[in-house]
Formats: structure tokens, C-alpha cells, sequence
């Protein structure tokens, strides 16, 4: 077995399997640059298990082929890889987690010359300490100070939004629930907001759409950077009547009421924004 190990085909052979992890990576960087990824419900353990144990496996194979020319190219590409997947899912350790390490292990036990590592790697770590600090620095000028929490059925019960809409949260599951929210044709869903802010704070209504998301075994890619507010003036503690209606031409209309005592408004829905690409900066 060890002869077998050592022949320097079985090597070659074994280092395109590096390839493989590597664009799995690419691809879920690329993914959660345009959805956001949610996880199946129960589902976040056994991917988990299943990332670290292909992450395990994959770095092995990447160790013992370290000499060979394409494990040694994809040594220097793993950590840009890499830093943009921290970019784009910023906390998300679970996402995270393994593939850094395969990108660090990699890079160092890879058979670069040491001129090399020293160079890339001081550009590499550069690269984290200056593009992270940016991260937070645009997430603060773009995104402000304001605080906004999704308001449905899956609230946390423990949390301080909760306590502001426990009287009537029976009432605010009736309002965000799928059959009230999405609209007839299926292609978009209201979303209702708790902001919290450095004023008085309010609840915002919004429109996203609903059929552009991609359903997978272990998680649901969720299409993010499209959104259209439809009002952002509601009164916080207080919940909104929201639901669809058409108007006289059969246009699909947003129909929303910020409180029992102000009057019903209507919004359509001639156009939706451009997506934007750059919400991870907390730009809208």
C-alpha cells in the first residue's frame, strides 16, 4: 500500500481530487455572495458533520500530494478563495470553520518555496486584517446603527422584540403567515420588520421575491438584494394589517394598515428594485 501511495501517478491521480473540494468551495462562495443561506430545519448538525468529515478527508489528500504541481497551485489559491467566503458570511462559523483551516494547513505543508509563502503570505495577511476591518467600517457607515428583526412566528420568545409584541402575537402570526403573505401568482412575499433604532424605532413592511429561491437537500438559498419597502413609518410594539389585493387593472397592490385607528393604504408593484449585490456591506 505504501508503494502504491508512492507512485507518482497514483499522486497526480489523487491531487485532481483537490480540485474538486476546491470548486465546491468556489461555488458556495459564489452562492452566498447572491442568496442568503438558510438551513433546513434539523438539517444544520448533519451538514456540519458531513462539511468537517469531506474538509478532513479532502486536506489529507491535499497533504499527501503536496508536492504535486496542482496541489501546490491551489495552495496559493485557497486563502483568497477563502477570505471572500468570510466576507460574505461574516459569523457564520459553521460555513466558515473548515475550509479556513484546509486553506491555511494547505498552504503551508504545500512543496511552495519558501520565497513564495513568506511573500503570499504576508500579502494573504494583509489581505484579512485590512479587508475584515473594511467589512465592519462600511457595515457602520452604510448599514447605521439600526437593529431590524424579522418579524413571524419564529421569533425568539426569549428575546426583547418579543416582549413589545407578546399581547398580540397570536395575532402576528395570522398576519405573516404564507398564505397571507405570499402573493397570489407565488412570485413575491410581504416581509414585516421590528426596527430598532436610535429614535423611537418603527416597524417596516417590505416586498421581496418569493420564486427565485433554490431549495437543497441541506439548506434553502435564499435570493437576497432585491427588495422594495413598502413603508417603514409603522408604530413599534404595534402589528401592522398587510395582505394583497389587485387594483382595477388586476395589478397586484401591497393593502397595509399601520394601526387600528389609521387609515388603509395601497402600494403596487409596477417594478421591483435592481438587485444589490453589495447588501453583505450593509449597503440597501
Amino acid at each position: 500500500m505504501k508503494d502504491f501511495l508512492s507512485n507518482v501517478w497514483v499522486k497526480r491521480a489523487i491531487s485532481v481530487f483537490g480540485i474538486v473540494y476546491f470548486a465546491v468551495v468556489v461555488m458556495l462562495t459564489y452562492a452566498t455572495f447572491l442568496y442568503d443561506l438558510e438551513f433546513a430545519e434539523g438539517r444544520e448538525t448533519s451538514f456540519f458533520v458531513v462539511y468537517v468529515i469531506s474538509s478532513l478527508v479532502f486536506m489529507m489528500l491535499m497533504i499527501l500530494t503536496r508536492h504535486e504541481i496542482v496541489t501546490r497551485v491551489l495552495s496559493v489559491l485557497w486563502l483568497p478563495v477563502v477570505f471572500f467566503l468570510v466576507l460574505f458570511n461574516m459569523m457564520d462559523w459553521v460555513l466558515i470553520i473548515p475550509p479556513f483551516i484546509v486553506a491555511v494547513v494547505v498552504f503551508f505543508a504545500a512543496g511552495t518555496s519558501a520565497n513564495v509563502k513568506v511573500i503570499l503570505g504576508t500579502i494573504y495577511l494583509l489581505m484579512y486584517v485590512l479587508g475584515i476591518v473594511a467589512f465592519f467600517v462600511l457595515n457602520v457607515l452604510f448599514g447605521g446603527s439600526s437593529e431590524e428583526t424579522l418579524l413571524n412566528e419564529d421569533l425568539d420568545t426569549s428575546g426583547s422584540v418579543y416582549s413589545l409584541y407578546r399581547k398580540d402575537f397570536q395575532h402576528l402570526c395570522d398576519v405573516t403567515a404564507d398564505d397571507n403573505t405570499i402573493s397570489p401568482d407565488g412570485k413575491y412575499k410581504i416581509l414585516v420588520y421590528d426596527v430598532k433604532n436610535n429614535d423611537v424605532g418603527a416597524v417596516k413592511i417590505c416586498v421581496v421575491p418569493y420564486d427565485q429561491d433554490i431549495e437543497l437537500k441541506f439548506f434553502t438559498l435564499k435570493q437576497k438584494g432585491i427588495k422594495k419597502t413598502i413603508s417603514s413609518k409603522g408604530i413599534r410594539g404595534t402589528v401592522p394589517e398587510v395582505g394583497w389585493t389587485t387594483d382595477e387593472h388586476g395589478n397586484l397592490v401591497v393593502q397595509y394598515k399601520l394601526s387600528s385607528t389609521s387609515e388603509p393604504k395601497r402600494t403596487s408593484l409596477n417594478r421591483m428594485p435592481d438587485k444589490q449585490y453589495f447588501e453583505f456591506l450593509g449597503i440597501e
